[in-house]
């Protein structure tokens, strides 16, 4: 929830799409959860494979939504505002990343090499999304070209769609150990877009 709470007030301190879009990401991830909790974790095929096709769908069509706001943004850039409120957070998020990736690695240090392989993935991708989120910001608020924040918000949404869309391309063979994690911090069974 830390994580979340940076995001939100990177996004209202600086009025950036870039921070905005990550902050998208982690709300589809804490409704995704919520989804889980509410149907009981089903087992079943059908249980699972619905599921994941609302959190694929629901990260589609968020990724869509804030990609059309980033491309404005980027042809009728705003000024960021915030001073370095906003890239301390994101620099708050890539810390908070990282402590968590190496509490990941340690849980699963003792599991079979594709758990460790899979948690890897999922501790790289996350890293990666908050170092572009830190990039988009330090460019638009200490550089000036809001503009390069809106093309990091626009990155991290085709990060968000081309997860989703490997979400619903793959709900029905989940049952054979292909495709990504439906949830944070469950590795996914191969490496792809999501982990």
């Amino acid at each position: 929830m830390g994580i979340v709470a940076l995001k939100v007030f990177a996004a209202r301190a600086s009025g950036s799409v870039g921070a905005l879009t990550a902050l998208t990401d982690s709300l589809i991830d804490l409704m995704a959860l919520a989804l889980i909790a509410g149907a009981g974790r089903s087992r079943t095929l059908e249980g699972e494979a619905g599921l994941r096709r609302i959190k694929g769908s629901m990260a589609v069509a968020a990724g869509v939504f804030m990609g059309l706001i980033c491309l404005w943004r980027i042809g009728h850039p705003q000024g960021l505002s915030g001073g370095l409120w906003a890239p301390t957070a994101a620099l708050g998020v890539l810390g908070l990343t990282l402590v968590l990736a190496r509490l990941r690695a340690r849980e699963v240090a003792d599991g079979a090499p594709e758990t460790r392989g899979a948690a890897r993935d999922q501790s790289i991708a996350e890293t990666a999304a908050a170092g572009v989120l830190l990039l988009g910001l330090v460019a638009g608020v200490l550089l000036g070209v809001p503009a390069l924040d809106a093309a990091a918000g626009l990155i991290l949404a085709i990060w968000m769609g081309w997860g989703g869309w490997a979400l619903i391309r793959t709900a029905s063979g989940h049952e054979a150990g292909v495709g990504p994690a439906l949830t944070p911090g469950m590795p996914p069974a191969r490496r792809g877009p999501w982990g």
